[in-house]
């Protein structure tokens, strides 16, 4: 089933955070066994609209057992990102991410889902997992959306809520 569903669908760093966020029911910064039946139940019946209870709590042990790398009744982000299957990280395609201003426009628009030309906080949790990933550090939710905060509150200089282009050159220059 996981084989099948990773198969039809890859999910962006976007898209995954949204994913966790929606099973991290308590905000707990972790998956835990009620909200990973939910997400196992949905995969399964993503792809088998007929899949009974039965087979939807044996793939929930089956994955639970596999997944859950250090047996503590819980899923990490680094675990559910192992599980769900996330398209390569797009930074990876910059060497040492040093930029032109042609290569900022393309990872601009490619984390600014929505096309709106901001990156919204959810849309900066997704670079900022990827930025992490390709840099190898390990981080947490609970860090990724403290640095995110702090992120928008230096660099969000109209205070919308959202990032610009400019806001984000003059964040990443020093000139904010």
């Amino acid at each position: 089933m996981l084989h099948e569903f990773r198969n039809r669908y890859r999910l962006s760093s976007h898209e995954f955070i949204k994913v966790w966020k929606f099973y991290d029911c308590d905000w707990s910064g972790y998956i835990e066994i009620a909200e990973l039946q939910g997400l196992v139940a949905d995969l399964v019946r993503s792809v088998n609209a007929a899949a009974t209870d039965e087979e939807c709590n044996h793939r929930f042990r089956r994955i639970q057992n596999y997944y859950d790398a250090n047996r503590d009744g819980k899923i990490s982000i680094t675990e559910l990102a192992d599980l769900l299957p996330v398209e390569e990280n797009f930074l990876k395609s910059f060497h040492n991410l040093k930029m032109r201003r042609g290569d900022f426009d393309k990872v601009f628009a490619y984390y600014d889902k929505n096309g709106d030309g901001t990156i919204d906080p959810d849309e900066l949790l997704g670079l900022l997992r990827d930025l992490f990933l390709y840099k190898e550090y390990e981080v947490d939710v609970a860090q990724l959306e403290r640095i995110k905060n702090n992120l928008m509150r230096y660099a969000d200089e109209n205070n919308d809520g959202v990032l610009n282009k400019l806001e984000i050159i003059n964040y990443c220059t020093g000139r904010r």
